[in-house]
């Protein structure tokens, strides 16, 4: 018997799917959250703009590598051991990263809270897939959109409030957008225990150890060489070697896919039209949105100077945005086409990213709350047909490898957008300050990072080697220099979204055609 035909599963379905959004939503504030941290962390650890990426990057790397894997284990062995298991192993990272006292630790901790988030996230999707009927099943999918969405603006919300003090919570340091999750994360899993059903696939495929290896070092090596090569140069051995990495790798990894009984990803899936637009929808849009968090907290902060607090509430518009659009999503979509509504949603996300290209060092926050608040309204426009189109594709037995191949093609698109608009903005910046009137020692620092230039700035002040005015030059220096960056990489992120809207149309016509030449085909089949 299905799942969702279980009198007692149908009772509390709604219970379910609150604990398992709130599940998701502890991933992805997770995600987010980090951001308004970095550059405190920066400032106290002294780590460049390269390492900011990295430690972002180590979440994704791993919970993108893992997450086909991961769904398949859980669809095998159980999707609410493999949730619990995945809560367990992200709280543990989660404490380990608030008590690091340098970058590798960082590293090491947010690379493990990324295999936790590998489990947890694709359960969260499959479970919801058979709790629901066939009826309810858009509006549990766009609910779960939604918390996504939402997660990632009330991550970097909360981490604010706890950074900067609020009421009566009083100011902390950066290790606290890490120690939030254990409590939160313990409350999860106390409450997934006792409510969450079990589900599984009695047929489910083996595991597929080479194909999850052959898939992480071609997305390392590949983010090694778009994050790298500008720090140690296109041409450098190590970097060029990087990139045949990533070819060699993703070659055997799509070879071994077609070959093996069991893929951990069956590119058969990727023939289905639907299937096929709605991976590339998810990984475009989060390309373009998760680079563009990972700027905007770091320009209100570096640019604008915004607190901790200020930064976090920035993102507050996108969030309310995303879930007040979510809900509607799907009446759009049978009304309009899921093509056209996520065609749509990247002409609102081009229009959001132009009008951040406009912005300097003096832009007000009046004008920031309108291209913030399109950024939720595009996400949703375009993530939420892609979860259902990809989910319906894939057969209700797989659930676990659809919502796998959902999250996997999230996380590929955040990776690529950390590393592609970061490295973008980080080569801007330096080239801004390296043209800029500064004295050797602080030339040297600000083109490091910007939060390396105003801890330099800081103590040279302290120690009376500096005036109020030559801190006021190199804060204006740093400031300019970044939204410079910052406008320009917004630039590209709006061409990006508008060819992902011409092309998400361009395969809407493609596919109308194919099934017009079927249905030719069939009649004149008849005829005969």
């Amino acid at each position: 018997m299905e799942l969702y035909r279980r009198p007692d599963v149908y009772r509390r379905r709604w219970r379910v799917l609150a604990v398992l959004s709130l599940g998701l939503a502890l991933v992805i504030m997770s995600l987010a959250g980090v951001n308004v941290a970095l550059a405190s962390l920066q400032r106290e650890l002294g780590v460049s703009l390269t390492v900011l990426q990295w430690i972002n990057n180590a979440y994704t790397l791993t919970f993108g590598g893992l997450l086909l894997s991961a769904g398949a284990l859980g669809d095998r062995y159980g999707r609410k051991g493999a949730l619990a298991w995945g809560l367990v192993i992200f709280i543990g990272a989660a404490l380990l990263g608030g008590v690091a006292n340098d970058a590798a630790v960082l590293l090491v901790s947010r690379a493990v809270m990324g295999i936790g988030a590998a489990f947890i996230m694709p359960a969260t999707l499959s479970i919801t897939t058979n709790v629901f009927g066939p009826a309810e099943r858009p509006t549990a999918i766009a609910v779960w959109a939604g918390v996504a969405s939402a997660g990632g603006a009330l991550g970097p919300l909360l981490t604010g409030v706890l950074l900067t003090g609020w009421w009566f919570i009083p100011p902390g340091g950066w290790e606290l957008a890490f120690l939030y999750n254990v409590p939160l994360g313990g409350a999860v899993l106390l409450a997934s225990v006792l409510w969450i059903p079990r589900s599984s696939d009695p047929e489910a495929a083996r595991g597929d150890p080479l194909g999850a290896l052959t898939s992480l070092v071609a997305l390392s090596a590949l983010l090694f060489w778009l994050i790298e090569g500008p720090e140690r140069g296109w041409t450098s051995p190590l970097v060029v070697a990087a990139l045949a990495a990533a070819l060699a790798f993703g070659a055997a990894f799509v070879a071994w896919e077609r070959r093996s009984a069991h893929p951990m990803l069956p590119l058969s899936l990727f023939s289905v039209p639907r299937f096929r637009v709605g991976a590339g929808v998810n990984t475009m849009s989060f390309l373009v949105l998760i680079g563009f968090w990972f700027l905007l907290i770091l320009y209100v902060q570096f640019a604008l100077g915004y607190s901790p607090l200020q930064a976090g509430l920035t993102t507050l518009p996108e969030a309310l945005s995303g879930m007040l659009v979510a809900p509607f999503t799907p009446r759009l979509v049978s009304r309009y086409g899921a093509r056209r509504v996520m065609a749509v949603g990247f002409g609102v996300l081009t229009v959001c990213f132009a009008l951040l290209a406009a912005t300097d060092a003096t832009t007000p926050y009046s004008f920031l709350a309108a291209p913030i608040t399109l950024a939720g309204v595009g996400l949703s426009l375009t993530t939420v047909p892609a979860t259902n189109d990809i989910m319906a594709a894939t057969p209700l037995a797989k659930a676990g490898v659809g919502s796998a191949v959902n999250d996997a093609t999230r996380e590929l698109g955040a990776a690529l957008g950390i590393a592609t608009l970061g490295t973008l903005s980080a080569v801007l910046y330096r080239r801004s300050v390296e043209g800029a009137d500064l004295r050797e020692d602080l030339a040297e620092a600000a083109a490091d990072s910007p939060g390396a230039a105003l801890e330099a700035t800081s103590e040279l002040a302290d120690a009376g080697e500096l005036s109020a005015s030559g801190v006021e030059t190199v804060a204006s220096v740093v400031a300019e220099a970044f939204s410079r960056a910052f406008s320009l990489s917004m630039l590209a992120a709006a061409i990006i979204a508008a060819l992902c809207g011409v092309w998400v149309l361009l395969a809407r016509r493609e596919a109308a055609s194919r099934r017009r030449q079927t249905h030719d085909a069939a009649e004149g089949a008849q005829e005969e």
